[in-house]
């Protein structure tokens, strides 16, 4: 008797960058909203032993830190409605694919509403590449005869999550899909161009590293020549490469930051023990009535009333 695969089928909204970020299981994630308006987010999966097919959309502009599960390929195209992004500096266009390497963190910036296709595989479900598990190819963004065709036949499948689970449980629309992955794969790790195509660009490692060095001094509140200063560049070179890869000054961009980790802290704070300017000040807003302009016209509602609309606590 001939066994069915198991199907997975998930379907989910947020209302809220930190709930995105966890919806999509055994990927390591981490969201920062950088435009001022309520969230919204879905996700839509559906997936069978060794392949995941992923629909995410995010309303705002969006800066994004995404690694999937070890021992995975993930092959992304963007869809036409999805706007200009960036994954690891390099500009993502309707004709490139996204390629993720499995545990290694990634950076995605989306400059409004996103709406992103992807496939995730164990590569063991790809065999012949050409290495062994795919250990030559890095997570990038390529140009690939075959994204259009990528993009169709995943948006056909992610239309409707009932459609395509019973889709998927046919071996040889799988195995179709597998044939276009392997395709897609087999020419960028044969382009011998492909290092120089998919690697970070200068300015996207100089930003990474002046993250790095935020991070590194979590309770300091830096300044831009600090920040400079500390990543060993010019305070107008870094100024010039977060107005390239963010699209915004590195004081705008730490401060959105510092937002988002005071906005956390609020939704998992206890209202009896904690109060806005103890966690205002505790994420560098020494102001609070500037904080309190800043938050509302991030997220459109005061900082106090998302403390006393506490997150629930996850069991």
């Amino acid at each position: 008797m001939n066994s069915q695969p198991a199907i997975r089928v998930v379907q989910d909204t947020a209302a809220d960058v930190s709930e995105q970020e966890r919806a999509l299981q055994g990927w390591t994630q981490h969201y920062s909203q950088l435009e001022a308006g309520r969230f919204t987010g879905g996700l839509r999966e559906i997936g069978v032993p060794g392949v995941r097919l992923i629909h995410e959309t995010t309303n705002l502009r969006l800066h994004q830190h995404t690694a999937p599960p070890p021992d995975s390929l993930v092959l992304g195209v963007p869809s036409l409605e999805s706007a200009p992004a960036r994954f690891e500096g390099q500009t993502v266009g309707a004709g490139d694919v996204i390629l993720f390497r499995g545990a290694r963190l990634c950076d995605f910036l989306c400059s409004g509403p996103m709406s992103i296709l992807a496939v995730a595989l164990d590569p063991k479900r790809l065999p012949g590449l050409p290495s062994p598990n795919a250990e030559s190819l890095s997570s990038g963004t390529f140009s690939s005869p075959w994204a259009a065709a990528l993009r169709s036949e995943l948006a056909c499948l992610l239309a409707d999550e009932a459609a395509g689970a019973e889709a998927m449980r046919r071996a040889g629309l799988v195995m179709g899909l597998l044939d276009r992955c392997h395709q897609i794969i087999d020419g960028v790790a044969s382009d011998p161009n492909g290092e120089r195509m998919i690697g970070p660009s200068q300015r996207q490692a100089l930003v990474n590293r002046a993250r790095d060095f935020v991070a590194a001094h979590p309770d300091d509140v830096l300044s831009v020549a600090q920040i400079a200063q500390g990543v060993g560049v010019t305070t107008r070179m870094l100024e010039y490469s977060f107005a390239d890869i963010m699209g915004m000054s590195p004081k705008e961009y730490l401060r959105m930051i510092r937002l988002n980790a005071a906005r956390r802290a609020l939704r998992g704070a206890d209202p009896r023990q904690s109060t806005v300017a103890e966690i205002a000040m505790d994420h560098g807003f020494w102001h609070l009535g500037r904080f309190s302009t800043y938050y509302f016209q991030m997220y459109g509602e005061k900082p106090s009333d998302t403390l006393k609309r506490r997150a629930p606590v996850l069991a």
